[in-house]
């Protein structure tokens, strides 16, 4: 059996127990259009989260974790950002990575845990992030702190590395005045449509290369999945959102626990650091030899992180 045909039957499998444990539903999204939402079937009497994923992230990428976080009796809801995966997009150019606004994406996760809540018949729910859902989680809670009563933050974007031949001071100032020039919907420079080849060498995301190469192989197969570079708006957004979590930390007053790659090539881990110690209700645990996607980690690290979040949540209740 060739790799392909071994992707093909794990993307099966895991079709399998998703469409068996996942209701799919479309709400509305505050950008407009609709997202793409997976409610539980059976929610956990312990422990019920939502997982807020990343930029260019979809569902399926994250069937594995649910199911381990299942079997270890954590429920989670899935869903797909405004404008990722097989959710709606704000441009007719779907793979320009866009957003108008990012209080889109805020305002969304509250839609998502309003229908969670709804269905599970919940008070609260709790939240499991990587990246730039790290992000959104945590103006989510700023903005509806008796929604949810715990954060896991994997690889959460405090501060992001832009790899720009531009020195760090002119950048911001660069996509501010972008925009303002009608170039919002452009892609950054340096950036376009999705690669369908990346060499596992060259990956900035994990040192897992047979979970970097399924995740590949999803992206080439679902037509909905593949999405390139970010334009100027969701960049100038992005740090706007950045600039807020960092100025207002102290107003999370729920548990937070921060994963972290202190070698991290996409976002500053630095930074986390000088964010959780500036809280009370932090804490980091870091991986040396891990990257950026943590979840999506070698079996070592990520069973770690397994344990961690799960002992994390039971403390919580």
């Amino acid at each position: 059996m060739g790799k392909q045909d071994e992707y093909l039957k794990r993307y099966r499998e895991q079709q399998s127990w998703y469409r068996s444990s996942f209701t799919e539903k479309r709400i509305p999204s505050s950008g407009g259009g609709m997202l793409r939402v997976a409610l539980p079937n059976k929610t956990s009497p312990k422990v019920t989260t939502v997982m807020v994923s990343g930029r260019t992230e979809f569902i399926e990428k994250y069937i594995e974790l649910a199911r381990d976080l299942n079997h270890r009796g954590i429920s989670v809801c899935l869903y797909d950002h405004c404008g990722q995966g097989a959710s709606d997009r704000q441009l007719e150019d779907r793979q320009k990575g866009h957003i108008d606004r990012f209080e889109t994406y805020v305002d969304d996760l509250h839609r998502v845990v309003g229908e969670l809540r709804g269905a599970a018949g919940l008070d609260q729910v709790r939240l499991i992030s990587h990246s730039m859902g790290g992000t959104v989680s945590m103006l989510y809670a700023m903005r509806h702190p008796g929604r949810i009563n715990s954060l896991v933050l994997g690889s959460p974007m405090c501060a992001i590395r832009t790899n720009s031949i531009f020195p760090q001071f002119l950048i911001k100032p660069y996509v501010s005045a972008a925009c303002r020039l009608g170039r919002g919907a452009h892609y950054v420079t340096t950036t376009g449509p999705y690669q369908p080849v990346l060499p596992f060498k060259e990956n900035l995301f994990t040192s897992d290369e047979v979970r970097f190469r399924y995740n590949r192989f999803l992206t080439n197969l679902l037509d909905f999945a593949p999405l390139g570079g970010p334009t100027y708006s969701w960049l100038h957004e992005a740090y706007k959102a950045m600039r807020a979590v960092n100025a207002n930390i102290e107003r999370i007053t729920i548990p937070m626990l921060i994963f972290a790659a202190p070698h991290d090539q996409v976002i500053k881990s630095g930074v986390i650091k000088r964010f959780c110690t500036s809280s009370e209700y932090c804490s980091v645990q870091e991986y040396d030899d891990g990257r950026h996607e943590l979840f999506m980690e070698v079996d070592r690290i990520r069973d770690d992180i397994l344990t961690r979040t799960v002992d994390f949540f039971e403390k919580s209740l």
